[in-house]
């Protein structure tokens, strides 16, 4: 097919996103694409996620198909935070290149495989492996966990369980990850992406929760004791899956601020009073976690308002088996000692 232009969206809200996202899969059968950056443009972290994740599957899976940048030499932050080299160019930084500070995470990929840092990791689980990376993540932006220690927390519970939802269901050895905080309005957003099965097929495993639609599946990966995984025996003592890591933060980031997710063809978007749906296209999963820190207050005593709220509301659910949530879906970094547990 002949040469197209597609114009970047200038209106970074999440219709505008999630509507050029599922435009771009009109043009994979063209030859050559060429994207028409406008002269400025806002970009949090979740938009410089999704559409560089969405533009790099495109020339992953388009062989033929050449894409190219119109005025991205204009988009200093961009290049800066490793959104170009996500999409697959040379462009500015490589992923992860950027330092960053208290203010900020550059999209940076994370590997399994890289969790493990010395021999004696290899008889670690996994999660602990994984709860030590989210906890330097989480030291960046907070800067000091014990003068910010409710950023501190809130961080490194919320990445821990994102991360996890990846590793566990997503069957993908990798995941990709930004991050912003603004300190005059108190406000931090975080977004997660990987390219796994998606939550539908990942719901799927489980013989209960079978959906027709991704829609269907989303809505129901939100609510308390709801996994592909509740119904298998459990493989560890303190990490098993109950269902509860996507409530428990979802419930976390909507204490003030919001919570998005988006699989396939469908994302929902949630606040304290609204829940809003999109139609969309994506491969894999991606979150949005954006978060009022000063309205969550004490993580610990959250988590136990919400903890008793999700036992309840999974009382109701067919198929879930009313599972109690597991005690490090619950917990956070300070209460437990990882390396006192050994893998099994």
């Amino acid at each position: 097919m002949p040469n197209a232009r597609l114009r970047f969206p200038e209106k970074t809200d999440l219709g505008s996103i999630f509507g050029f996202a599922k435009e771009l899969d009109y043009y994979s059968g063209h030859d050559r694409l060429i994207i028409e950056m406008p002269d400025k443009v806002f970009c949090s972290p979740f938009t410089m996620l999704i559409l560089g994740a969405k533009i790099k599957h495109l020339k992953d899976r388009c062989e033929d198909l050449t894409v190219v940048f119109d005025n991205w030499n204009n988009h200093s932050y961009l290049s800066h935070m490793g959104f170009f080299s996500m999409c697959g160019f040379d462009h500015g930084n490589s992923m992860g290149q950027a330092p960053g500070n208290s203010r900020y995470l550059p999209i940076t990929e994370l590997r399994e495989q890289e969790l493990v840092e010395n021999p004696t990791d290899e008889y670690e689980e996994m999660q602990d492996l994984l709860q030590r990376s989210v906890d330097r993540i989480a030291l960046v932006l907070a800067h000091d966990q014990n003068e910010n220690r409710d950023l501190y927390d809130v961080l490194g519970y919320s990445l821990r369980e994102v991360f996890r939802n990846s590793f566990e269901h997503g069957e993908t050895d990798k995941i990709y990850y930004c991050a912003q905080y603004w300190p005059t309005s108190n406000k931090v957003e975080f977004a997660a992406c990987d390219f796994g099965i998606g939550v539908r097929r990942g719901l799927g495993r489980n013989p209960n929760f079978r959906f027709n639609t991704d829609k269907q599946s989303l809505e129901c990966s939100l609510l308390p004791s709801v996994s592909g995984r509740t119904h298998e025996p459990r493989r560890s003592d303190n990490w098993f899956n109950s269902g509860y890591g996507l409530y428990m933060t979802n419930r976390l980031a909507r204490n003030g601020g919001n919570f998005v997710i988006c699989s396939g063809n469908t994302a929902i978007s949630m606040t304290p009073k609204t829940k809003a749906n999109f139609s969309t296209s994506f491969p894999g999963t991606i979150l949005r976690v954006n978060l009022n820190i000063g309205a969550i207050g004490r993580v610990q005593d959250r988590l136990a308002e919400f903890r008793m709220e999700g036992k309840e509301i999974a009382a109701k659910i067919s198929g879930s088996g009313n599972r109690p949530p597991s005690a490090m879906s619950l917990l956070l970094r300070r209460d437990y000692a990882p390396s006192n547990r050994r893998r099994k």
